[in-house]
């Protein structure tokens, strides 16, 4: 991919984009409340997961064994 075409901090097209994600978060708010604009967001988070990541069971798993390490350990 081109330099002048990657979406880069600083650079006007990197505020364009940032300003189009205010605007939507804005009227979602709006229009659909916070809680349903979080689960919303959640749903969107948990999609990009999906979709970026390569090895999703051992992430996963990962993750959990981070947070709860296993017993004999």
């Amino acid at each position: 991919m081109n330099e002048e075409k990657k979406l880069k901090i600083g650079t006007p097209r990197c505020g364009l984009v940032c300003a189009l994600l205010g605007a939507v978060l804005a009227l979602m708010l709006l229009f659909l409340g916070f809680w349903r604009t979080l689960f919303v967001a959640l749903f969107a988070a948990v999609g990009y997961f999906l979709g970026a990541c390569d090895n999703k069971a051992d992430t996963i798993k990962g993750w959990i064994n981070k947070r709860f390490p296993p017993k004999n350990e």
